[in-house]
């Protein structure tokens, strides 16, 4: 999807040792449940639901339909695909999107229903080997505006995180579970994402140690978790399941937007914290 197109480049042609997706405008949603109780994560406001559906959401399986939200956009931003793939790589894409999308347009709250149907014709599309409106930018900012609108209809930690030149404001530990981030870019000059990586079991590397490592040996000790982009200004909602551990959120892109620059991790653009 344009931009996301852009950011699966960024995180899976990751090299660690020299430089490891609808830009959403900044309300968040306000249509959590009247029941929802008000909690605090490391100094920032979220908001933990008790398991009740609201009323849009009672139309459709509001389980299914966020666990297959929480699936696709993990999945979505791990997926290699640009303007040189085949149509056979992008049948195999479509292969694996579609049917989370499938469920995700059946469940979907009625508020969100139309936003949903309309993204599913881009991913529906993939199958056939189209790529041309998935990686449109309208579609990322669609995609964008309907994660972010969806927040409301599933039971989330919502975390919020701002991305500066160079580093990220955000909490020091995150309860596991389904989790939502709202990454908001306070530059007025540099783009910025949030990529999620977590150390896999039993490593005890630190993450300046890993980030000296070779790609394929940094690669074998982490997993990427989620990611999030934002121009300058602008903001992105993403979603993640968190399992216990010792995470990091990474921007790699480079100083300066040039090719070939140093990726702002290098600058200090690297917050460590842990999910427990």
């Amino acid at each position: 999807m344009g931009r996301m197109t852009k950011l699966t480049a960024t995180t899976t042609a990751v090299v660690l040792v020299v430089g490891m997706a609808a830009c959403g405008d900044d309300d968040s949603s306000d249509d959590a449940a009247d029941d929802t109780p008000q909690t605090t994560v490391a100094g920032t406001e979220t908001d933990t639901g008790t398991g009740g559906e609201t009323d849009d959401a009672a139309e459709g399986d509001a389980a299914a339909f966020c666990d297959a939200l929480i699936e696709f956009n993990g999945a979505v931003f791990s997926i290699e695909l640009d303007d040189s793939s085949t149509p056979e790589q992008v049948e195999e894409v479509g292969a694996e999107l579609a049917p989370l999308f499938a469920t995700i347009v059946e469940n979907a709250p009625s508020d969100v229903a139309d936003q949903a149907a309309e993204l599913d014709s881009a991913v529906s599309a993939l199958a056939e080997g189209d790529a041309s409106a998935f990686n449109s930018d309208a579609t990322f900012e669609a995609y964008g505006a309907f994660v972010e609108d969806s927040v409301g209809a599933c039971d989330l930690t919502e975390v919020e995180v701002t991305g500066i030149d160079y580093g990220f404001e955000a909490p020091a530990s995150i309860p596991a579970g389904n989790v939502s981030f709202a990454f908001t870019n306070a530059s007025d000059v540099e783009e910025h994402e949030m990529v999620l990586m977590r150390k896999a079991d039993g490593v005890e590397a630190s993450w300046d140690e890993l980030l000296q490592l070779p790609e394929e040996e940094a690669m074998s000790q982490t997993q990427f978790v989620g990611a999030a982009f934002a121009p300058p200004s602008g903001a992105m909602t993403t979603m993640a399941s968190l399992e216990t551990g010792d995470y990091a959120m990474l921007c790699f892109i480079p100083i300066g937007g040039a090719e070939d620059g140093a990726p702002h991790f290098t600058a200090g653009m690297v917050h460590e914290f842990t999910v427990e």
